[in-house]
């Protein structure tokens, strides 16, 4: 789990919240058969959601019957974020151990967050070759890398950030593979941060013409394609 997809919130204490969060687990499992829960991790910036069950307790410590995705999903990040309409927020539980033969996971260490990643308008994935593009800033032309693409926006890495801090007109030309060839596409955007460096990390959203929205949604669609296949293999 990527530090920026959720920010961890202490209602009372750890203590006293973990133990709030345990005895809730433990009523629910008592009352509901198949109480509804449902288990988030980002995965290279994409979302993996699955629905989980209670299946055991060990002191402190709750196993989940989860899917062979997000098993692999949380042995890559040693956590996940629990979501259940029966806690007024989402829940993070670390990784105590797994059971792969019955899909088992064990989560301990609870405490309450705020999952960050539900403000994404977008679901953006992280490149396997990072982009190297040329963002034309008014008159003058800066070279970058994008690691991660939305079909909102990007962040990009540029030595040159001091160049687009007063730029009015702003677009990307990428190269990106599209239908089994190289296009190259330019796409209208506009900086809405720009971090201290060099170098420096930039965070923008486009405004697409109908062609970049296309050709950028098949891209993004293939490379949540990938991730998926590659955490499957995992599993």
């Amino acid at each position: 789990m990527t530090l920026s997809a959720y920010r961890e919130v202490i209602l009372s204490s750890k203590s006293d919240d973990e133990a709030a969060i345990l005895a809730i687990f433990r009523d629910v499992f008592a009352r509901e058969t198949n109480p509804s829960i449902s288990l988030l991790n980002i995965y290279k910036e994409l979302p993996i959601c699955n629905n989980a069950t209670i299946f055991d307790f060990r002191g402190k410590n709750v196993e989940f019957k989860a899917t062979p995705l997000q098993v692999a999903a949380i042995a890559n990040s040693t956590e996940t974020i629990v979501q259940a309409p029966f806690f007024n927020m989402s829940v993070i539980g670390r990784l105590v151990y797994l059971d792969l033969p019955h899909q088992l996971v064990c989560l301990g260490n609870f405490s309450y967050a705020e999952v960050l990643i539900d403000k994404r308008n977008t679901v953006r994935v992280k490149l396997r070759i990072p982009l190297n593009i040329n963002l034309h800033a008014d008159d003058k032309t800066v070279p970058g890398v994008v690691r991660d693409i939305s079909l909102g926006g990007c962040s990009l890495t540029t030595l040159l950030g001091s160049n687009l801090e007063t730029a009015e007109d702003l677009s990307l030309h990428i190269k990106i593979m599209h239908e089994g060839k190289v296009v190259e596409i330019d796409v209208p955007a506009k900086m809405v941060r720009i971090g201290p460096g060099p170098p420096h990390e930039c965070a923008l959203t486009f405004q697409h013409t109908s062609e970049s929205e296309r050709i950028l949604s098949v891209f993004i669609y293939q490379r949540q394609l990938e991730i998926i296949r590659e955490l499957r293999e995992k599993s």
